[in-house]
């Protein structure tokens, strides 16, 4: 599966407005996010992903850590404070140059740039803890499903992955629904903002029973799925959280 009009579309808004696009607040458009600011809201995201992996009542090793989809870095400097190694990933090498320009702890943290449909350029059981927030989404389904599958298959034993990703209707593989669903949501969205000039960003969702088959086929029990919309939207979106079996389990 290809992933090109996803690269295409990051390597723009890493050229010209790269934290907006990781975070599309209201205005902060136009290079408006100070860096201060916005590698602040990662501190402040992590702070919390810490403080809600000891709510659900696991204990992550603090060795290595993915942040996948790292856009300009904003996530893996804030794992830096928390583990030893981070290695950001994202489609975009713009936006991977932006990290690297703020990086702020080179001897920890490294960023490599991922264009293809997997993570084969980083070796099986070498992290303790995988993270990835808004970017699952903006890919179609099955490039997203084929990701998370890589995401156990990174982990070492006992290691978690904390993912969000939004529901919505499931249907059988390869189906006439999924791929109706999958030209709407993309090339048809894309053309609809095309022509009236927005960036051609899309939103794929996979559904809950799909992502907790994943799970299991990585050899991983789902320890919590969390509604981060709250009801608020018409889509439900969830943060899951997984960890792989311990060695000998």
């Amino acid at each position: 599966m290809t992933l090109d009009h996803v690269r295409k579309t990051y390597e723009a808004f890493g050229e010209d407005d790269p934290f907006f696009a990781v975070l599309s607040y209201p205005g902060k458009r136009g290079g408006r996010w100070t860096a201060e600011d916005f590698f602040a809201t990662g501190v402040k995201e992590i702070t919390e992903i810490v403080a809600y992996l000891d709510e659900v009542g696991v204990t992550v090793s603090r060795g290595r850590a993915l942040d996948f989809g790292c856009g300009a870095g904003r996530l893996s400097q804030a794992l830096a404070a928390h583990f030893d190694e981070v290695v950001g990933v994202d489609i975009s090498s713009s936006m991977v140059r932006k990290a690297q320009e703020y990086n702020q702890a080179p001897d920890r943290v490294r960023y490599v740039v991922n264009t293809v449909g997997d993570l084969t350029q980083l070796e099986s059981e070498s992290f303790d803890f995988v993270y990835s927030n808004i970017t699952l989404q903006h890919m179609p389904s099955r490039a997203a499903e084929g990701f998370v599958r890589e995401f156990f298959r990174l982990l070492r034993p006992g290691g978690v992955a904390v993912f969000q990703i939004p529901d919505g209707r499931p249907f059988a593989p390869d189906s006439v629904g999924e791929r109706l669903t999958e030209f709407w949501r993309g090339p048809v969205r894309r053309f609809s903002k095309r022509i009236r000039g927005k960036p051609e960003v899309e939103i794929h969702y996979v559904a809950r029973p799909r992502v907790e088959g994943i799970v299991r086929d990585g050899g991983a029990a789902l320890l919590d799925a969390y509604d981060i919309t709250h009801g608020r939207k018409r889509w439900t979106s969830y943060r899951y959280c997984a960890q792989k079996a311990p060695a000998g389990a």
